[in-house]
């Protein structure tokens, strides 16, 4: 039998308002009140990596309409539409330009239910309907925004249904924390070793590797629209790349494309480097990365001899200072924009020791990133779970008992 689906309301009945900050930039200073911007929102959450502060003079200002409290929904009105968190606790922030806050009512609607909402798919493609393309950004008319609809289910049902969500992305969450911990572990392991290896070092060209078969220094393929499909294998630019590889919104390509690519298919522990645009963005393709054609953006380096040049090695080794600046020294050569060219990647230095020592810490590494792997593969499973679940729990199409078993297993 068909489920009765939670009533519809306004998403202004529920709000004590919707507000903006000052349409304007204040002066920033190195501590203080967070100026709140829209890098500041990644995965649903508060993101203070990078952050820009106010002075105590301009304060009053930026909060004049608005102070943000715990449990608000704030969320960017321009150019990068549809991103959204709630404000933690403890956070003492104004919002900046493009972003806007949406006050919960807390005797109406629970504030990680409404974020849920806010993220789920119906309410996507409603900010979509209501988006306004200007000639520089496109926005939504925040007097428009509080008609826009949502399921409302009793106050009880909804913190149940924001348990379960928000269960799921807490352990996504512990998964990329832990990921960051290990990162952390192998550099310091590296530039320890390094350190350490000081007096057996020996600094090459990555021409003279290339030469004798050791290391493959490849591009992208510049595919032809044509040879782009709805599915098949992902055709990987910059924006796929960034730590890690996500092919949500990519586009695919079919066999005859693939086929023309030739060699510029991705490998298991194929070094991915940003060449273009957005220069120097890292990933290490793994054993469970599903295999991707590369773009003209991105270039890879291959350790086609690992009992020569150990790919974990070689990897750590281009997030250091010497591939680093090498990078920085070639990438602005043109009035276009920066762009490291694979005759520069094929001149460049690379200093490192003996494939014997290089072995040593390469198992360490290895099992490092192994454990970074298994812990990006559990990251996909529970947003796939989480991403299924929540438009069905928010519409009433599904209720909670059916579900919350299978969740409390997933997560423990």
């Amino acid at each position: 039998m068909a489920l009765d689906p939670w009533p519809t309301v306004s998403i202004g009945e529920v709000c004590d308002g919707i507000f903006d900050g000052p349409h304007a930039t204040p002066a920033k200073i190195d501590s203080g009140a967070v100026f709140l911007g829209i890098w500041n929102i990644e995965n649903g959450r508060i993101d203070l990596s990078t952050t820009e502060h106010i002075s105590e003079a301009d304060w009053p200002r930026w909060t004049r309409r608005v102070e943000p409290t715990e449990g608000d929904l704030v969320f960017s009105y321009e150019t990068k539409l549809g991103c959204g968190a709630l404000i933690p606790a403890g956070l003492r922030c104004c919002l900046g330009r493009r972003m806007a806050l949406a006050r919960p009512n807390r005797r109406k609607v629970d504030s990680r239910f409404l974020l849920y909402t806010f993220l789920a798919p119906d309410f996507q493609e409603c900010i979509r309907n209501y988006t306004i393309s200007g000639s520089t950004v496109d926005r939504i008319p925040l007097l428009e925004f509080p008609k826009f609809p949502i399921r409302l289910p009793p106050l009880p049902e909804q913190r149940a249904i924001a348990r379960v969500l928000g269960a799921l992305d807490n352990k996504i969450e512990l998964n990329r924390r832990m990921n960051r911990t290990l990162k952390d572990m192998a550099r310091a392991l590296f530039s320890d070793w390094l350190e350490r290896m000081e007096s057996e070092l020996e600094t090459v060209t990555t021409q003279s590797l290339t030469d004798s078969g050791v290391l493959v220094i490849g591009d992208g393929y510049r595919a032809k629209r044509s040879e782009l499909r709805p599915t098949g294998l992902p055709f990987a630019r910059a924006g796929n790349i960034d730590g890690g590889f996500q092919f949500t919104d990519c586009e695919y390509m079919g066999v005859d494309g693939v086929q023309a690519a030739g060699d510029k298919l991705s490998r298991p522990l194929d070094s991915v480097f940003t060449s273009k645009g957005t220069v120097g963005r890292l990933a290490l393709v793994s054993n469970n990365t599903p295999t991707f054609v590369y773009a003209p953006q991105l270039c890879f380096w291959r350790a086609a001899d690992p009992s020569r040049l150990n790919p974990f090695v070689l990897h750590q080794w281009m997030h250091g200072d010497e591939f680093g600046e090498q990078v920085d020294m070639t990438k602005g050569q043109t009035d276009m924009a920066d762009y490291v060219s694979l005759t520069d990647q094929r001149r460049m230095r690379i200093t490192l020791p003996s494939p014997k020592r290089q072995a040593e810490v390469g198992r360490h590494l290895e099992r490092l990133y192994g454990m970074m792997d298994q812990n990006t593969t559990q990251i996909g499973t529970l947003a796939a779970l989480r991403d299924s679940l929540l438009p069905v729990l928010l519409s009433g199409e599904l209720r909670l008992h059916h579900v919350s078993a299978v969740v409390k297993e997933v997560v423990a």
